[in-house]
């Protein structure tokens, strides 16, 4: 298996059952562009369909979902069997040239084996003028999570798996998108309660798939000793939402 890569068809059962989608992230997208029920949107690498079905919700617009993934897929069709679902690579979209007005992607970008080729597509599928939006992490936003203190060796995994801010641009001004604009945004501190525990304890988050297995159950054991002893774990995540703009 590729270094970047996690079976999702193995881990998409616990993966639902411990990951639900994000009203802030989906909020901050909406506040980047005005979508109607006419527009085309695309969510490439939309797994269970979480952030899919927020969006699509809250914008009115026609949402198709995209994963590579048919485990996580097939959670998504039990959510809704009205949400369009096509199982693709991100890399070979089975789309037209210019077929949507939107397309995003959030906490993608590093599971890409190939990541010029996919944001070529993603520019390929996109109508002229058209935007597209990802949504990421910075390698020092990666220092910075609450996983990093408990599990040190995620730090080096995911700034191998993740491309840095540059890197992304860099690939999507190659791709022919005319102007990309990152915007850093932090979001609201939240208390990690026993959820956050739970999320942990089933290998919830990808890169903890990528750590040995001393490394994880040494970080355990440390999360949950910092629980007992009634340490307020408080955690404000930032991301990055890169824009590009087509046309």
């Amino acid at each position: 298996m590729d270094d970047k890569t996690i079976d999702y068809d193995q881990v998409s059962q616990v993966y639902d059952k411990v990951r639900v989608g994000d009203p802030e992230m989906v909020h901050q997208i909406l506040n980047g562009i005005s979508l109607s029920k006419e527009t085309r949107v695309l969510d490439v690498g939309c797994g269970t369909g979480n952030n899919t079905l927020l969006l699509a919700a809250a914008s009115g617009s026609c949402v198709v979902g995209l994963d590579l993934s048919l485990g996580m897929l097939k959670e998504a069709i039990a959510k809704s069997h009205s949400l369009p679902l096509l199982q693709s690579p991100a890399d070979a979209l089975p789309f037209s040239d210019e077929s949507f007005e939107f397309v995003f992607m959030t906490e993608v970008v590093h599971h890409l084996p190939d990541l010029d080729k996919a944001i070529s597509e993603l520019f390929r599928v996109l109508r002229d003028p058209g935007r597209l939006c990802i949504v990421t992490q910075s390698h020092r936003q990666i220092e910075s999570r609450m996983t990093s203190r408990f599990f040190p060796a995620t730090i080096k995994v995911d700034q191998v798996r993740y491309p840095d801010i540059d890197v992304l641009e860099g690939s999507m001004h190659s791709a022919g998108f005319h102007r990309v604009d990152p915007q850093v945004y932090t979001f609201r501190p939240v208390r990690l309660g026993e959820d956050y525990l739970t999320t942990v304890s089933k290998r919830g988050y990808s890169m903890l798939h990528k750590i040995s297995d001393d490394d994880y159950n040494r970080g355990l054991i440390e999360l949950r000793d910092a629980y007992h002893r009634g340490e307020e774990l408080t955690y404000s995540a930032g991301y990055t939402f890169l824009w590009g703009f087509k046309g």
